[in-house]
């Protein structure tokens, strides 16, 4: 069977959109079924000695010049608590789950930190990467 030319033009196009589509999405995907942590420092010093801890377990990530964040993808152990530490100093004991809870966590200067749980709908994983 022979499609005319501007029928095959046109499934070429669909095929195209469609993959667009799928690479524009598929990352998030990824985002429902993970919880996140990002650390970011907006004051104008560097932390020393930043890790966090869930699931029982203590991930280290170092130090945080100024503007510098990191984005980590928390373990899936189920109920648990978030704790961003600096040195011995625990900040923002966060409720989280193993998928669907990404928490913002951010250095505003010496000993002050914020935190906010990012539901769902509210920021998609390229928009994080990108932010």
């Amino acid at each position: 069977m022979c499609l005319p030319v501007q029928a095959l033009e046109t499934r070429r196009l669909l095929a195209v959109i469609a993959a667009a589509v799928l690479l524009a999405l598929g990352p998030n995907l990824i985002w429902l079924g993970t919880s996140t942590v990002r650390i970011h420092n907006a004051s104008g010093v560097a932390v020393e000695a930043v890790a966090w801890e869930a699931c029982d377990t203590r991930h280290e990530v170092g130090s945080l010049y100024p503007g510098e964040a990191v984005l980590r993808f928390l373990e899936a152990c189920g109920d648990d608590t978030l704790t961003i530490l600096v040195g011995e100093n625990a900040y923002c004991q966060t409720y989280v789950e193993g998928e669907l809870y990404h928490v913002d966590a951010r250095f505003d200067g010496a000993g002050v930190m914020s935190c906010a749980y990012d539901d769902l709908l509210s920021s998609l994983f390229v928009a994080k990467l990108l932010w």
